[in-house]
């Protein structure tokens, strides 16, 4: 039988059709429509997940209410990866489109580490690069102003969510102020503000209820 598992995956990248055969034993995969909640803040924290069709959005969530996007996460990308650390989840997850999640039980993920080295490597570096990415981010916006944190962004999206289209990059996410507002912690004011700003400026422009970007412009501006 074909294996099921997606070894392209950065977390199962080099392991043997054996190993491979092994973690399928041990995941399995659930479906959730747009909005559902993946899980929630301070629910236990038992299994790894990783993202095998549409996007997910993971949310810090004050104890007054206020929502911050932490991560939106495409095909591939690991997420409650903090498991072998807390006992209890931090963060929110929820599907921001319609999704399907591979879940890998704690207990079944500490039997891949232990027994698979390539698994291991892998989620160690994993962990790195994103420990490594928080910490670069949360370092810049620290000492920039709120349009600046917003090129930042659009720039980042279009790395992770876009496609090249004849007038820019389209960021294949729906997007409204309130989400980018989360994103580089300000008000929604503040980026309805600055998204005018920068459609007059030329950096952005709308098709089909997504965002369209003019990266070289907007990159341009964001070294000026």
């Amino acid at each position: 039988m074909p294996l099921s598992i997606n070894t392209a995956v950065e977390l199962f990248q080099g392991i043997s059709e054996a190993e491979a055969q092994k973690v399928e034993r041990l995941y399995t995969e659930r479906k959730y429509r747009m909005g559902d909640t993946i899980f929630s803040k301070g629910d236990p924290a038992n299994a790894l997940y990783i993202v095998k069709d549409g996007k997910v959005r993971i949310l810090s969530l004050s104890d007054k209410g206020t929502e911050t996007i932490v991560h939106i996460l495409k095909e591939g990308a690991i997420f409650g990866e903090l498991l072998l650390s807390e006992e209890m989840r931090f963060f929110t997850a929820v599907a921001d489109t319609d999704a399907v999640v591979t879940v890998l039980p704690k207990g079944s993920l500490v039997e891949l580490l232990a027994s698979i080295p390539t698994v291991s490597g892998n989620f160690i570096r994993l962990l790195s690069k994103r420990l490594a990415k928080v910490e670069k981010e949360f370092g810049d916006f620290g000492h920039t102003w709120s349009y600046d944190r917003l090129a930042k962004i659009l720039l980042k999206l279009c790395e992770e969510h876009g496609r090249e289209t004849p007038k820019g990059i389209l960021i294949s996410l729906r997007l409204t102020h309130e989400d980018l507002a989360n994103l580089i912690g300000t008000t929604r004011e503040t980026v309805t503000t600055q998204m005018i700003r920068f459609r007059r400026m030329g950096f952005i422009k709308s098709q089909d209820r997504f965002l369209v970007v003019n990266k070289a412009r907007l990159k341009e501006f964001g070294r000026s």
